[in-house]
């Protein structure tokens, strides 16, 4: 199920400016509840805040209402997380917190960093490619308070993205995204991105503390172990899906290392869970091959080096499992 902390979408979404606008309070209530449990704000299904989000847009008319999140960006919007990523040393630690611990203020994404030689990428995907896409609205809001959080973090340096890649298609006017991003944007991409330069992300917080980061690191890893002890099956499913965009092994040791667990630990867990490594595998595979053939326009070929098969015969006889025809067919029955 795909969640979000309270406390997030409130930076999200404003209660008070929007009472003008004539929604009703009864479908603004998860905004007013305060409650936290074991320090860990309250989780909403992202259902009812996308919903309010599309209620805004079609109320305001307009399709860039997203972008106004970054005017709410900070880092107390993130709860326990937003003073983890105070205290990191540099641009590029705070990123790599997010990415480490982002289950404590939401659940059903993917979110992990991409280090090149010259550029950092922060990509964000859903975990689930069954569940609908992510609308516009919440796509801007998040990229935007993602980057108004770094401009918090480092005010005296103009931090912008190199490329901003989005999941949407390619909107009628693009000036207030690219005011936001810069003009090196790209649509109806896999995932949503923003990429830096590496030598902006090695700009240093002046808010650093290493020991608050290490008390902070500490407490985020059990509260994130709690969170997930019951979803070691989604946690699987969410490592498989960002090995497949990454194009890295897809084999029990490389996914046990990336979730930070020994291949034990893991085999342990999915006993526990009653499930099994492989056949998790392959319903992220079955996932992943349903998004790329009903939402892009990627060739077979393409796909089924995409979600990790050798050769597209065997694409072909895994799609004849999982949907009962080939690809082809499955693609055209979607259109």
């Amino acid at each position: 199920m795909h969640t979000i902390s309270s406390v997030l979408a409130k930076a999200l979404i404003d209660p008070d400016s929007i009472s003008q606008l004539g929604i009703p309070e009864s479908q603004l209530a998860f905004l007013n509840s305060d409650s936290v449990q074991s320090g860990v704000p309250q989780q909403i299904p992202l259902t009812d805040l996308n919903e309010i989000l599309s209620l805004i847009q079609q109320r305001l008319g307009s399709e860039d209402i997203g972008l106004l999140a970054y005017g709410k960006a900070h880092p107390g919007n993130l709860g326990v997380l937003g003073y983890a990523i105070m205290s990191s040393s540099t641009v590029h630690n705070a990123l790599k917190c997010i990415a480490e611990f982002y289950p404590v203020v939401g659940a059903g994404y993917c979110i992990y960093l991409e280090d090149h030689p010259s550029s950092l990428r922060f990509v964000g995907v859903s975990a689930d490619d069954s569940w609908p896409a992510l609308p516009r609205v919440f796509i801007d809001a998040i990229a935007s308070i993602t980057l108004g959080l770094l401009h918090w973090l480092v005010p005296t340096s103009c931090l912008m993205p190199i490329l901003a890649e989005f999941t949407y298609p390619t909107p009628k006017d693009r000036r207030q995204l690219e005011a936001m991003f810069g003009r090196n944007l790209a649509f109806s991409s896999n995932v949503n991105a923003l990429s830096f330069r590496k030598c902006d992300t090695e700009l240093a917080l002046a808010t650093s503390d290493p020991s608050l980061q290490k008390i902070h690191n500490d407490y985020l890893t059990r509260k994130k172990s709690e969170l997930t002890d019951d979803g070691i099956i989604e946690r699987v499913k969410s490592a498989v899906l960002q090995h497949l965009h990454q194009s890295k092994p897809l084999v029990i040791d490389a996914i046990s290392c990336s979730m930070c667990l020994s291949q034990h630990q893991l085999k342990r867990s999915l006993e526990m869970a009653g499930a099994r490594f492989q056949m998790l595998v392959d319903e992220a595979r079955s996932q992943y091959s349903h998004h790329l053939l009903t939402n892009t326009a990627l060739s077979f070929k393409q796909i089924s080096y995409s979600v990790g098969f050798k050769s597209q015969s065997a694409f072909n006889k895994a799609c004849d499992r999982w949907f009962g025809m080939s690809p082809g067919h499955y693609r055209f029955s979607r259109c």
